[in-house]
């Protein structure tokens, strides 16, 4: 019995963590939207853009949209960033003019470590968020 009930507990405890991690993921692409729509400036002057280079997210100097992947960063807390994608559309800079809306996806998977919700959900968790601002 002391051992199923503590099966439930690392159970529970991180379905409770995955729940914390989705509402994470959620607010970052609500900041980068906000982020992305209000700075139109690349950073640097690469036309890459940090999200679309491995690494990118957390060294963006030197890269276009670097404010967006720092907010991402910033607002994911512990979250590993190596296990998380952001697209921004429109992406080129270009096409993102006065009054157009962008769009940023912010995707998290997460490997599930409890066997049983292992079972139950498979090998990893993906969270994923898109959010939309209006550019200024």
């Amino acid at each position: 019995m002391l051992a199923f009930l503590f099966a439930l507990g690392v159970t529970a405890f991180q379905f409770v963590d995955l729940g914390l991690a989705a509402a994470k993921v959620n607010h970052a692409a609500q900041e980068a939207a906000y982020v992305a729509g209000s700075n139109l400036e690349a950073a640097g002057g690469s036309v890459t853009p940090c999200w679309a280079v491995a690494g990118g997210l957390t060294h963006p100097r030197g890269y276009a949209d670097a404010a967006i992947c720092e907010t991402v960063v910033e607002n994911l807390g512990n979250v590993d960033p190596n296990l998380v994608t952001v697209s921004v559309s429109p992406a080129s800079l270009v096409e993102r003019s006065k009054h157009t809306p962008v769009h940023v996806t912010v995707s998290y998977s997460q490997p599930i470590g409890s066997p049983l919700l292992r079972a139950l959900m498979g090998g990893t968790f993906t969270s994923s968020s898109e959010a939309s601002s209006w550019s200024n």
